[in-house]
C-alpha cells in the first residue's frame, strides 16, 4: 500500500510538522551532537541566502577592515614625509644669533 509522507502519522517517515527536525534531534542525541533548530535549518538547506548573507557580510568587514589599514598606513607616511620636510637642524652660527638677541632684549 502507497504511504504518502505529507499525511502520514508516522514520525518515522512523515514530512510534514516537525518530523524531520524530530529525526534530526534522534541522530544528533545519538551522536552526542547538540541540537539546534539553527543548525538543523542549515543542514538541510532551508538557510543558504542567510549563509551567502552572513558570508558577504562578513567579507565585507574584512575588506573595510583592510581599507582602514591601508589608509591609516598611508596617512602615518605622509605625516612622517612632512616631519622629514620641515626638519631642519639649525646651524651653531644661528644657535648663537638666537641667545645672544635673547639675552640682549633682556
Amino acid at each position: 500500500m502507497y504511504e504518502d509522507n505529507l499525511t502520514a502519522s508516522n514520525p518515522k517517515t512523515a514530512n510534514h510538522h516537525w518530523f524531520p527536525f524530530l529525526r534530526y534531534k534522534r541522530e544528533c542525541e545519538a551522536s552526542g551532537k547538540e541540537v539546534s533548530v539553527n543548525d538543523w535549518l542549515r543542514a538541510t538547506g532551508q538557510l543558504d541566502e542567510k549563509i551567502a548573507h552572513e558570508e558577504s557580510v562578513a567579507l565585507a568587514a574584512k575588506i573595510a577592515a583592510e581599507k582602514e589599514a591601508e589608509a591609516i598606513k598611508e596617512i602615518e607616511k605622509e605625516a612622517l614625509k612632512k616631519r622629514r620636510k620641515y626638519k631642519v637642524k639649525p646651524r651653531k652660527k644661528q644657535i648663537k644669533r638666537i641667545v645672544r638677541v635673547s639675552f640682549d632684549t633682556q
